[in-house]
């Protein structure tokens, strides 16, 4: 079992290569460039330290299951979608039981499956020519379920770092067709569309296990926050499996005043949605070829991932290389503020495209 490979700025990694981390902006994570709420900040500073926090995050389970239109015993908060993502396995799995993932997958989601004892097999999205995006190949992918029978299936919507969104409507017709198999959603980066990436009747059927993030779009990465969406009885299970207290005093307080300023997260999704468009055509502008996607990030054709990720370092800017997600030919950019993404910019036009002429 391989470790994961993650975005955000290590800062012992980076002094590794010889880079000073106080000197890179980071575009390498899928965070919100305007941080959390200003609320959330006093609401951590005034939280009851000194005594056992609410085992299960009641009142902020009770705030998402408002958000999410669900009675509050259909959500599980835990630490971070990654706890989540833990549990489900655990209770899904046994030693030689066979998970499907649309691929490219969350790195996770592996390391969940091989803790289980699991043997994890992939779908791979389809890439349908540079600059043309990826999607879902949904007669392999059908077929893969039919020939594997597997007891998990993870899915993302939009898909990390495609960007490729799923249609609610397949994600709906796979969870009936398939009643043996638990479908677990992962949708982490579905802030910026219009509507959810399932259907109601699918969470009621009890093979559905849907997953949300705080840590990303709404600023709580450093508090670690994300919670499922799912029938009452798997939520029962996973609420029961879950380690105790594993959702702080701080990071319950933080989501309750982060749900109160619903203005700051449109706002924050906005400029995210416009700095990601501006960034998309000035690159374009520049030689740069970008893939479509329905997330707040972006892939870019590299040519050597590796090679632009530590061209782009050297000049301040930290990308994600995509060669983990199986996508060596390309790296992952989150916008940031504006100031900061026109430096980003400037580092792509000191360099030559792949394929451009040298």
């Amino acid at each position: 079992m391989r470790a994961s490979v993650h975005g955000a700025i290590d800062p012992s990694a980076l002094r590794a290569e010889g880079v000073d981390p106080a000197a890179v902006v980071d575009f390498s994570s899928n965070q919100s460039p305007l941080g959390a709420a200003p609320g959330v900040a006093r609401a951590v500073a005034g939280a009851v330290v000194d005594a056992y926090p609410d085992p299960h995050a009641a009142a902020l389970a009770a705030a998402l299951a408002a958000r999410h239109a669900v009675v509050p015993e259909q959500v599980v908060c835990g630490n971070g979608s990654t706890e989540l993502i833990r549990l489900v396995a655990q209770l899904a799995l046994e030693p030689g039981d066979v998970a499907l993932a649309l691929a490219p997958v969350f790195g996770e989601c592996e390391v969940a499956t091989a803790l289980a004892g699991a043997r994890l097999e992939r779908v791979s999205l389809t890439h349908a020519g540079a600059g043309a995006g990826f999607f879902c190949d949904e007669p392999a992918l059908r077929d893969a379920l039919a020939r594997l029978d597997p007891r998990l299936c993870w899915l993302c919507s939009p898909n990390n770092p495609t960007g490729a969104a799923l249609e609610p409507a397949l994600t709906a017709a796979l969870v009936a067709d398939h009643p043996q198999t638990l479908f677990v959603l992962d949708e982490a980066y579905s802030d910026l569309l219009p509507e959810p990436q399932w259907e109601r009747r699918s969470l009621e059927a009890g093979n559905l296990v849907v997953l949300h993030s705080m840590t990303k779009y709404w600023g709580l990465a450093g508090l670690r926050l994300g919670h499922a969406v799912a029938a009452p009885a798997p939520a029962a299970r996973l609420r029961a499996a879950a380690p105790p207290w594993s959702v702080n005093a701080c990071a319950q307080q933080a989501g309750l005043a982060a749900l109160a300023d619903l203005e700051h997260h449109r706002r924050a999704v906005a400029l995210l949605v416009a700095e990601r468009d501006r960034l998309a055509v000035g690159l374009d502008e520049l030689g740069w070829t970008v893939e479509p996607t329905a997330a707040g990030f972006f892939l870019i054709h590299a040519g050597d991932a590796p090679a632009l990720r530590r061209a782009l370092l050297d000049r301040g800017c930290l990308v994600r290389d995509c060669t983990s997600f199986g996508l060596p030919g390309h790296v992952r950019v989150s916008p940031r503020l504006p100031e900061q993404n026109a430096l980003l910019l400037a580092a792509f036009a000191a360099l030559t495209p792949p394929g451009a002429a040298a």
